[in-house]
């Protein structure tokens, strides 16, 4: 066949064409490709959805409880706690959503009290104190994760809190403020499976301190899989279905109240701190009402490790030592989730 000169030149012009229509559709395939990259995360398959806002209560029942003191005026003590009551709103919602790079804020407000079967004037100092008082605790908390590809990711959250009795008329932020920070450092190793190292500087275990952490979260199969930040908890999930969750394991739970003692003798210490530590062992199951609301019901025997009472905030001279007996205890939760057509709209971005 032969070529004219206008068919010489339209061959290069074709070549042309074929290339930059082919570098056009490598492009768009790389945007596809960006746009569906899965960036590590903690999470892993068949755990349960993000939360925003969360409501709970929890109850344990009557159990003794018993006080010893080296200071011959404070004394020793001993009484029966009818019941013991906590309350708790949570509230978190994302101030930065990228793909690699999350930042989280949270507000929440809890409180625990202690309701003895009798107290009177010439009771125990601690529970004259300790009776229908609101141990609160309100806190601001950032929580910030970034992937750095598609296997690793740190996890950092820091949370300030106003831990004790104060009240509208008393509250001083310096008095009362507890700092906890948490660090994790992670691999994600597929859609199942998840682990870290870290450390918290918090009050797990009474008086702040640093400890370390183990971040392990596995998926078996579509049923059994594992939530854990050893060694302050541990969950094993099963799966029912989509919307119905159910755990066992255990979780262990610390808290420090700065108190202003008003009753004598304890009057002449004038602040002191009440530091907790309990291990529960739990069952729980989580379930979808609607959508985005669920609720849960959480049971299971609480045994407290320790429960001490200071001569001053900060210190590490034991005024009390008190001892309180396992008891079993209930509790329920309603929260919500991002709804599911969010979730697939952003999926399919």
């Amino acid at each position: 066949m032969k070529l004219t000169l206008p068919k010489l030149l339209l061959i290069p012009l074709l070549l042309l064409g074929e290339r930059a229509l082919a570098q056009e559709t490598e492009q768009d395939l790389t945007d596809v490709q960006k746009q569906t990259k899965e960036y590590a995360s903690p999470g892993v398959r068949g755990m349960g959805k993000s939360r925003g806002i969360v409501i709970g209560y929890e109850r344990l029942p009557q159990f003794d409880m018993e006080s010893e003191s080296d200071n011959p005026e404070v004394g020793n003590g001993r009484a029966r706690v009818r019941r013991h009551n906590k309350f708790f709103v949570r509230a978190l919602a994302p101030v930065m959503n990228k793909p690699n790079t999350k930042l989280i804020l949270g507000i929440d407000h809890k409180f625990e009290e202690f309701n003895f079967e009798s107290v009177s004037p010439a009771s125990y100092s601690l529970y004259r104190n300790l009776e229908d008082k609101n141990l609160k605790s309100l806190g601001l908390q950032l929580a910030f994760l970034h992937s750095f590809d598609e296997v690793r990711f740190l996890l950092v959250r820091a949370k300030g809190e106003l831990n004790g009795d104060y009240t509208r008329d008393n509250i001083n932020v310096s008095d009362y403020l507890k700092t906890t920070i948490d660090v994790g450092y992670g691999w994600k190793r597929s859609p199942d499976f998840a682990w870290g190292v870290g450390f918290q500087l918090g009050y797990t275990f009474g008086r702040q301190r640093l400890y370390p952490g183990i971040i392990y979260n596995r998926t078996f199969n579509d049923r059994w899989g594992v939530e854990s930040i050893f060694p302050a908890n541990l969950r094993v999930r099963y799966n029912v279905s989509e919307k119905t969750l159910l755990y066992t394991g255990y979780r262990i739970e610390g808290a420090s109240y700065n108190l202003y003692a008003s009753e004598p003798p304890l009057s002449q210490f004038n602040d002191i701190e009440l530091r907790r530590t309990d291990i529960k062992g739990l069952l729980r199951l989580e379930q979808e009402i609607y959508d985005f609301l669920w609720f849960a019901v959480e049971g299971g025997f609480r045994q407290y490790y320790r429960h001490r009472a200071f001569d001053d905030v900060g210190s590490r001279d034991v005024l009390i030592k008190n001892t309180l007996k396992g008891a079993g205890y209930v509790g329920i939760e309603l929260y919500a989730v991002p709804p599911r057509k969010l979730l697939e709209r952003s999926q399919n971005r």
